[in-house]
Order: structure tokens, then sequence, then C-alpha cells
């Protein structure tokens, strides 16, 4: 029979080992985060000596605005490369400013709507199972480069779900 001495030693010596892992993880995940999260730098930019600077224009600053609402303006301001797309293969849905009569459908009522996913849609003005009803492959394309939800509003049927709540509604 093996003393209780050492089985005490054991279970001691195999629960500092696991500990002293816990802080070596710990901190190589600290090391990993401030490493993704140092500030880049910016390619340097070759300056002309044959045109002059453009005059500075102070713009006044924008009003605060949720991420999503930035970032989908941002990409319909975005004029880099041109990509030959037809306009009737990309089109915004129809938005509201704010929810009808104050108050939002529960979007998360629709299989595959989380509430990260319902924040988005409501930064981009959609708050209302009838609004989702009447998207087009058009405005889905569009959501689909907004808001990651690759693929998932077709395979998910976000559509066909949000036509029979607003009947239920109605």
């Amino acid at each position: 029979m093996i003393p209780l001495d050492h089985i005490i030693e054991v279970a001691l010596l195999v629960l500092a080992a696991y500990l002293g892992g816990c802080l070596i993880g710990y901190g190589a995940h600290l090391a990993v985060r401030a490493y993704r999260s140092r500030p880049q730098l910016a390619p340097a930019v070759a300056v002309s000596e044959d045109k002059p600077f453009p005059a500075t224009k102070t713009t006044p600053a924008p009003a605060a605005r949720s991420a999503a609402r930035r970032l989908a303006g941002a990409v319909e301001r975005e004029d880099t490369e041109p990509v030959q797309v037809s306009a009737s293969s990309q089109m915004r849905p129809p938005d509201l400013p704010a929810p009808r009569d104050g108050k939002a459908d529960s979007l998360r009522a629709i299989k595959g709507i989380g509430p990260k996913t319902e924040s988005a849609l409501n930064d981009l003005g959609i708050y209302h199972y009838d609004q989702i009803a009447a998207w087009t492959g058009a405005h889905i394309d569009w959501l689909e480069g907004r808001i990651a939800v690759k693929g998932r509003i077709r395979r998910e049927q976000w559509v066909e779900q949000a036509v029979l709540l607003a009947t239920a509604i109605a």
C-alpha cells in the first residue's frame, strides 16, 4: 500500500504543475493579444516634388453612428477599384429612421438571428418583420456584404420566416 504522505505529495506536485501551466498559458495569451493589437505601420508614401500639397480642408466631425451604419456608408462611398456589378444585383433594403410606434419587433424570433445580428439589423434601420418579408435577392446580396451572415439569410430562410411572423401579427 502507498503511504498517505506520498499520495498528498504527488497531488500537490500535480496541482503545482497545473497552476504553473495555467500561468504560462495566460501569459502567452496576453502576449499574443498584445502582439495582434499593436499599431500597424502604414507604408511610406512617395511625395512627388512637382506637385504641391493639396489644401487641407476641415470637415465637421460626423455625428455618432453605429459601427454598422458607418461600415455601410463607407462601403457605399468606396471607389478604390471599380467592380463590374450591375445596379440591380445589389440594392440597399428600405430602412426606417426609428421603429414604428416606438416599438421594434423581436427579430430574434426568426431562426438564425441572434442578439448581435438583431443589433446590426437595427443599426441599418431594419426593425420589423414586414421589412424583412419585403427583401428581394438584391437586398439580401447587399446585406450579406454588410453584416456577418454570409449565405445564412437564404439558407435559414429569413424572408419566409418573416412572412409567417408578419402575417401572424397582422
